[in-house]
């Protein structure tokens, strides 16, 4: 009796504090839909985030593995837009309809679809959350990006 006693507080000691601190609203993965799904589920109250990417892209396997890691991110996105992954070798039809010339390559659309603001390359998550507030709050429309990030980091973007 005694040592099944120890068996159990044992394991409440291991899986007590991974319960403690696991956030039920976040999630360890970005959400990604293709572009039809996304735009067959969107009830229309969302804008969409749109990375366009390749296989054979370093910069976006750099993005795969830092930015679209990082929790704030992660969390961010799923909570506030739906995310759209598209394969431009693969998305042929579609690479051309955004006028892809070189990935990796971020759109911003508004819940209809239309585009919002573009940002191509390489971008490190801190920046990204930044990007992704500014479109989401609509300062895009008021104010410049440079300007938006001045007055809401104190840094130059």
């Amino acid at each position: 009796m005694r040592m099944r006693i120890w068996i159990i507080l044992f394991v409440l000691m291991l899986v007590v504090p991974h319960l403690v601190s696991a956030d039920p609203g976040t999630s360890e993965k970005i959400d990604w839909s293709t572009y039809a799904d996304a735009r067959n589920r969107n009830d229309g109250s969302r804008k969409y985030f749109v990375y366009l990417y390749s296989d054979e892209c370093r910069y976006c396997e750099l993005m795969e593995k830092k930015t679209f890691t990082d929790p704030g991110v992660i969390t961010y996105l799923n909570t506030n837009y739906t995310p759209v992954r598209v394969n431009t070798d693969k998305e042929l039809r579609l690479a051309a309809q955004f006028g892809i010339q070189g990935v990796p390559d971020l759109r911003f659309l508004s819940p209809r679809g239309e585009s919002l603001a573009r940002w191509p390359g390489y971008i490190e998550s801190k920046r990204l959350l930044t990007l992704l507030q500014y479109i989401y709050t609509n300062s895009y429309k008021s104010v410049s990006y440079g300007e938006y990030v001045k007055r809401n980091t104190g840094n130059s973007p």
